[in-house]
């Protein structure tokens, strides 16, 4: 029986103090708190939750919480809405937190927030401390577009004698971003060119033609993320064909085609129940 309390949620209203476009369709907004200033633990390439404010508020309304660390419900029209980023980078000095967006217009409420999105804004973030990655001699990086984000920052984190490869599924060659990192990783961009995302097949091509190690002669450790259906198809060939472990794989779905966030976590939470 797990009897480890569970970790406590970091919760703060952030104020926008740097926005900067990364590609034509990334836009990086850099968030400030004192809240923020000297957490230890909230290392680049978490999830956090993005919490908007409502049109017509300045602020979102964040939860309260009980006195037993429970949070207290926010009345349905004034509740947050409430969206899955990574945290891209962050500067305890300074209690800067920088979030990644992927830009499609006003499709979405984080996408229409981050697109006209003005210095002084205001955000929610929602986190606990966490790792992004295993230690590993060897790894492979894997994910389109939504996790570009936390695979940058993987890559800037590892040490010099980390060894791997790293397939990133873009839109097309403009949406590729400068990446500076010390490890010996080989950075492939996977260009659409046209392929609606969630219809191609271009990452599973690629990891199905990787060469990954033995287990007995280096450790490794594997991280992908990207749509549902594509997530199931490459854990299930790591696992089969490579007898991938748990502590050795990160398989994570970000999103399902043809669905909203909202309406993909209430899948997820009805399977989990089931």
């Amino acid at each position: 029986m797990n009897t480890r309390a569970p970790r406590p949620i970091i919760l703060e209203s952030a104020q926008v103090v740097h926005v900067r476009d990364i590609t034509p369709h990334m836009r990086r907004v850099v968030v400030a708190s004192d809240g923020l200033i000297g957490l230890s633990g909230l290392m680049p390439g978490i999830h956090l939750k993005i919490l908007l404010p409502q049109p017509g508020q300045e602020k979102p309304l964040l939860p309260t919480f009980d006195a037993n660390g429970q949070p207290l419900p926010v009345p349905d029209e004034s509740r947050p809405t409430v969206r899955t980023y990574t945290v891209r980078s962050f500067e305890p000095q300074t209690g800067e937190l920088a979030i990644d967006f992927a830009l499609h217009g006003d499709e979405g409420p984080a996408s229409a927030w981050a697109t006209h999105v003005q210095i002084g804004n205001y955000l929610g973030v929602a986190l606990r401390p966490n790792i992004a990655y295993r230690e590993a001699d060897w790894y492979l990086l894997a994910g389109d577009q939504t996790a570009l984000p936390a695979i940058g920052a993987i890559l800037e984190q590892l040490p010099a004698t980390a060894k791997g490869v790293a397939f990133v599924e873009i839109p097309d060659e403009t949406e590729e971003q400068p990446l500076e990192y010390d490890a010996d990783i080989q950075l492939h961009w996977l260009h659409r060119n046209g392929i609606e995302a969630g219809k191609s097949s271009l990452l599973q091509e690629a990891i199905f033609e990787t060469v990954i190690p033995d287990a007995q002669k280096q450790t490794r450790f594997v991280w992908v993320a990207t749509e549902v259906m594509a997530t199931k198809e490459i854990r299930d060939y790591l696992r089969m064909k490579h007898r991938l472990a748990n502590h050795e794989l990160h398989a994570a779905a970000y999103w399902k085609l043809g669905m909203t966030e909202d309406a993909y976590h209430e899948l997820r939470h009805r399977e989990a129940q089931q």
